[in-house]
This record gives structure tokens, C-alpha cells and sequence, in this order.
């Protein structure tokens, strides 16, 4: 349509409800192309989200059950550990199995001066880092230590391993695995007499294999004391 009014002329152009039609069919069109995206994002923004709580809890309880063990708590007792499934409530952990495993340990650097005070001439571990104690809480199964596995004959009911098995003893099992390369890393190597409390923590998380993932989602942590 055209208007005129003295030398000037407005083009206005009417839309019939077929183009009306049309421009909607864009628009479905157009959320079609767009829709599998968001709802991707969607999905991943929610895992993401899920994801960095159950860290955060994984975090906590790893640092409050370090704190505990470096001030004595025997986590051998039955009260004691209840006490972690507790704090892990959620991760689905009982005190012998589950989806979730806690592992203590007590760890020294052999110095001559502690096979003197033993009186043990032949002192095969000297300058090594060993196993003192040791504790699983939780599903033993679902994850090693990043720092070895002791033999379980090495220790008694509470996990401890006496001097005259870990200053001499041939089984290499007693012998951690990169844990003095990491304190050196650090800049904080042992001196003689000094004992590390490590509590390492992993958390299975099976509801967080979803969108195809081939293995379920899973969180490690480790605190050193």
C-alpha cells in the first residue's frame, strides 16, 4: 500500500496470515536446531553441579577424619568408624563395605638412631619411609593407596606393625612407595622421630554414570598430617 501526502510517499506493506503462518514455522524451526544443545548444557551444568558438591564433601570428611587420627582417635573401634559413616552419610559407605573406602596410615623415615634404640645390628630399611600402621575403613576393594599396601600379616588387630618388623623387615610391601619423593617436593622431609598421618578417601558414585559414560564417577582425596 501507498500514502502520499504532498511530496512525500510511505510504502507500509500488510502481512496476510499466510506469511503469518510461515514466520512461525521458522520459529519451531529455529528451537528444533537450538533445543539439543541447551538441553546438553542443561544436563552438564546439573552434573557439574552434583559433581562439585559431592567433592566438597569428599574433601571435608577426608580433613576431618585426618584431623582426628593426628590426635589419637582409634579408628579401629567400632564407635570410632560409625562415627566416619556418619560424617559420610550419602556416599552410601557402611564401616565394611559400600561405595566408599578410607584409608589410614602412619608413616616414619628409618634413621639409624631407631635401630640403635632397638638393638638391631642388621637395619634393612634405614632411610626408607614405612609403614607403622595401618587401617581400611570401608570397602577395601574399591581403591588402593597411592602409596602402597602393607601386608596384612605385618600387623596386629590395630593395624600397627611393630619396630622389629619395619626396621628389618625384607617384605617390601612395608615400604611406602613415593611418599618420601613427595614430602622432598614439598620441602618438608621427615627428621628422626617424626611420623606422618596420611587419610586417603575415594567416594563411587554409580547414579554418576549417566549419558553414556563408560565408568562410574568417582572422588580421591588425601590429606597429610
Amino acid at each position: 500500500m501507498e500514502f502520499c501526502q504532498r511530496d512525500r510517499c510511505v510504502h507500509t506493506i500488510s502481512m496476510t496470515k499466510p506469511e503469518r503462518r510461515k514466520q512461525r514455522g521458522s520459529t519451531i524451526l529455529e528451537f528444533a536446531l537450538v533445543a539439543p544443545f541447551l538441553i546438553v548444557s542443561l544436563f552438564a551444568v546439573a552434573g557439574l553441579g552434583i559433581s562439585l558438591g559431592r567433592y566438597i564433601q569428599a574433601l571435608q570428611v577426608c580433613r576431618d577424619t585426618a584431623h582426628m587420627y593426628a590426635d589419637g582417635v582409634d579408628f579401629t573401634q567400632a564407635g570410632n568408624q560409625n562415627l566416619l559413616v556418619l560424617m559420610a552419610q550419602g556416599s552410601n559407605m557402611t564401616a565394611t563395605g559400600g561405595n566408599g573406602v578410607i584409608i589410614l596410615s602412619r608413616i616414619s623415615t628409618v634413621f639409624q638412631a631407631d635401630c640403635d634404640a632397638a638393638g638391631i645390628v642388621s637395619c634393612n630399611n634405614l632411610g626408607l619411609a614405612v609403614f607403622v600402621q595401618r587401617v581400611v575403613i570401608g570397602n577395601a576393594s574399591l581403591h588402593t593407596s597411592a602409596f602402597g599396601t602393607p601386608n596384612a600379616a605385618l600387623a596386629d588387630a590395630q593395624g600397627n606393625i611393630s619396630p622389629s618388623v619395619y626396621l628389618q623387615n625384607t617384605d617390601s610391601s612395608v615400604r611406602t612407595s613415593g611418599f618420601s619423593a613427595l614430602l622432598t617436593a614439598a620441602g618438608d622431609p621427615q627428621n628422626q622421630g617424626d611420623a606422618a598421618w596420611v587419610v586417603e578417601l575415594y567416594f563411587s558414585y554409580p547414579d554418576m554414570a549417566f549419558l553414556g559414560t563408560a565408568q562410574p564417577g568417582g572422588v580421591y582425596t588425601r590429606f597429610i598430617y
